[in-house]
């Protein structure tokens, strides 16, 4: 059995992957909320990783509240890096202090290579978690970032309520791509966009 913890536990894509995994019984699967794990906590992160001992970190955990640079929001923007980029290194060092042969999935975003107005701290979050990944590739990590586009999920529904969902990826379709990269099927220090464009020739 894998044990396989996905922080962000509650969110849509976080379900979703869940269910892939629960297809196949090999897999014993942790979904914290941010009361039971805190990723910005090094104190939350290191007991509850002890606790779990994953073979398998998705580190899922995101947070987004668009703002101009110009209202210097400071407390919003350092909440997002401590989430989405600080967050990301908390889990994946106290992983791979337990275990050096753990794979880690990054999920980065289209954000990360796409500028967008009033979405800076979020873009450059998800910029730092490719190249991370791409560094700890290149340090022997096995390491894959999957970075989506737009989505189905509640985050995205807040953002733009009134845009066709028919457009937009659903969490199913980007949990079958998360499986293939935890069958190994991409290279490690790869980042793998996942959106409704590309979705049919990833899922071939």
């Amino acid at each position: 059995m894998k044990n396989v913890l996905i922080t962000g536990g509650n969110g849509d894509i976080a379900k979703a992957i869940v269910a892939e995994l629960q297809k196949n019984e090999e897999f014993n699967i942790y979904t914290p909320g941010k009361e039971a794990l805190d990723v910005t906590d090094l104190t939350s992160v290191h007991q509850y990783v002890e606790k779990v001992k994953p073979d398998i970190l998705i580190n899922n955990a995101g947070y987004i509240e668009p703002v101009p640079i110009a209202e210097n929001s400071i407390q919003s923007e350092k909440h997002s890096i401590d989430v989405n980029l600080l967050g990301v290194f908390n889990c994946t060092g106290a992983v791979l202090e337990h275990n050096q042969q753990a794979l880690i999935i990054n999920l980065g975003s289209s954000a990360g290579t796409k500028p967008r107005g009033n979405w800076s701290s979020y873009c450059a979050t998800k910029a730092g978690v490719i190249m991370a990944t791409k560094c700890w590739a290149d340090e022997g990590i096995k390491t894959v970032c999957l970075s989506p586009g737009r989505t189905k999920t509640k985050m995205r529904n807040r953002l733009y309520p009134d845009e066709d969902q028919q457009t937009l990826l659903t969490p199913q379709e980007f949990a079958q791509v998360a499986m293939k990269a935890i069958e190994g099927e991409y290279e490690y220090g790869a980042n793998i966009d996942v959106s409704r464009q590309t979705i049919d020739e990833l899922l071939v």
